[in-house]
C-alpha cells in the first residue's frame, strides 16, 4: 500500500507540476511540428509526410521526456528528493513515481499530434490504435527511466541536457524515423538494438494498420522488447538511487 500511494503521489505531483509549466507543452510540441512541416514539405519523395508523421511524434515524446526529467536535478538541488527518501516508502516507489508522471505526460505530448494523421491519410483501428498508444507510452517510460538514471549522477541541468541531447537524437535518427533502410550492416545492427526503431515502428503500425509497411518490426515484437528495456532501465535507475542511499 505504502508503495503505490507513493507512486501515485510523486505521479499526481508530475501532472501538477506539468499544469503550472505549459511552456514544456510549447517547445516539446511546437519543435516537433515545425520539423514535420519544414522536412515533410521539404523533401522531394512522395507520400513523405505520412512516413515522417510516427517520428514526429516519438520526437515530441523525446523532447518532453528531456524537460520531464531536467525537474529531477532540480528536485535534488531543492531538497525535496532528500526529503522524499527519508519517508518510509520503498525507494523504488520513489522512482517509479517519478518516471511514470514523466512518461505520462510525455505519451500525452506525443499524442497531441494524433488528429494530423487524418491528413495523410491514416485509418484509425481500435487494436491498433491501442497498441500505437502502448508503444509511445512505453518508448516514453524507457527514456524517462533512462533520463532519471543519468539526472541522478549530474549535477548540472546544462550538462544533463547535452548529455540527453548528445544521446536521444542519434538514437532517433537511426530509428527509421527520418528514412528507410539501415544504409549498411553496422547501421542495420545499430536500429536493431536500437529502442526507438520499435517505437517508431509501433507506431507505424498503428496508424497505418493492413497498410504494407515493409520490413519493419510487427506490433507484439514491438511492445515485448519496449517492455523489456523499460524493466531494465527502471531497475538501471531504483538500484542506482538504492546505492547512493547506501553510501550516506
Amino acid at each position: 500500500m505504502n508503495f503505490w500511494m507513493a507512486v501515485y503521489t510523486l505521479w499526481q505531483r508530475e501532472l501538477v507540476r506539468f499544469y503550472r509549466q505549459p511552456s514544456w507543452v510549447m517547445g516539446s510540441i511546437g519543435t516537433a511540428l515545425l520539423f514535420w512541416g519544414v522536412l515533410g514539405t521539404g523533401i522531394p519523395v512522395a507520400n513523405y509526410r505520412a512516413y515522417f508523421l510516427p517520428g514526429t511524434m516519438v520526437m515530441s515524446v523525446l523532447f518532453a521526456c528531456i524537460f520531464s526529467n531536467a525537474s529531477v536535478i532540480e528536485d535534488r538541488q531543492e531538497g525535496f528528493l532528500q526529503s522524499v527518501m527519508v519517508a518510509p516508502v520503498p525507494r523504488t516507489a520513489i522512482v517509479m513515481g517519478k518516471i511514470l508522471g514523466g512518461a505520462t505526460l510525455s505519451t500525452f505530448q506525443g499524442l497531441i499530434l494524433l488528429p494530423a494523421a487524418l491528413s495523410v491519410g491514416a485509418g484509425f483501428q481500435f487494436l491498433p490504435l491501442l497498441g500505437l498508444i502502448l508503444s509511445l507510452f512505453l518508448l516514453a517510460f524507457v527514456i524517462n527511466a533512462m533520463g532519471f538514471w543519468l539526472a541522478w549522477k549530474i549535477e548540472s541541468r546544462a550538462g544533463f541536457h547535452t548529455i540527453m541531447n548528445m544521446v536521444l537524437l542519434p538514437l532517433w535518427m537511426a530509428s527509421g524515423a527520418v528514412f528507410a533502410g539501415s544504409g549498411s550492416p553496422w547501421m542495420a545492427a545499430v536500429m536493431k538494438l536500437n529502442p526507438f526503431t520499435y517505437g517508431v515502428a509501433g507506431v507505424r503500425r498503428g496508424l497505418f494498420a493492413g497498410t504494407d509497411l515493409g520490413p519493419i518490426p510487427d506490433l507484439p515484437t514491438c511492445l515485448a522488447v519496449l517492455a523489456g528495456v523499460s524493466l531494465f532501465f527502471y531497475a538501471l535507475s531504483s538500484w542506482a538511487v538504492e546505492k547512493t542511499h547506501e553510501k550516506r
